[in-house]
């Protein structure tokens, strides 16, 4: 009887911590969703101060790459082709020396899936700012050439690109 006694009171406390425990994850979520318009807040006045890598940047040939990067990522995974293609670019139009380091600087800059036309609204002002109204129809292509490089472009790339057009020839 004892033992049956001690068994009931084990499965007892067991239950009593369960329960507990529940109620504090709850409770954590619960937080978490009343204070996360304060997060994105304060996220937001962190960035306004301190800027966010991209805005960084002031390479234009770095940010260029960035894009071609990013143009690729925002899909499916780099393949071969396009790598190639990009490093190529990078080699004639762009005359970078160590296109390979370039090019790995670049890949910090870019996140799989993320949307390209984030990227480029960052880095628009410097390409506006440092290139000439040919230099700018000239990335264009390369974004173009990069797109192609595996196949037939898609659709969101062709309107990331459109849209990258027209705010850099608007200025």
């Amino acid at each position: 009887m004892p033992f049956i006694l001690g068994l009931l009171g084990v499965a007892a406390a067991i239950f009593f911590f369960m329960l507990r425990a529940n109620s504090t994850v709850k409770a954590a979520k619960e937080l978490n969703r009343d204070t996360r318009g304060l997060q994105h807040r304060a996220r937001g006045v962190l960035q306004a101060l301190i800027g966010t890598p991209l805005g960084r940047v002031s390479d234009p040939r770095l940010a260029a790459t960035i894009l071609m990067i990013q143009l690729v990522r925002t899909g499916s995974p780099v393949t071969a082709a396009e790598k190639t293609k990009i490093l190529e670019l990078m080699d004639d139009p762009l005359q970078v020396k160590d296109a390979s380091a370039m090019f790995e600087r670049a890949w910090g800059y870019t996140q799989p899936r993320h949307f390209f036309s984030q990227v480029a609204e960052e880095l628009t002002p410097l390409l506006c700012d440092r290139l000439t109204v040919e230099e700018r129809r000239q990335l264009v292509s390369m974004l173009t050439d990069v797109a192609n490089a595996y196949g037939e472009t898609s659709e969101l790339q062709e309107g990331a690109i459109a849209r990258l057009e027209k705010r850099l020839m608007r200025f």
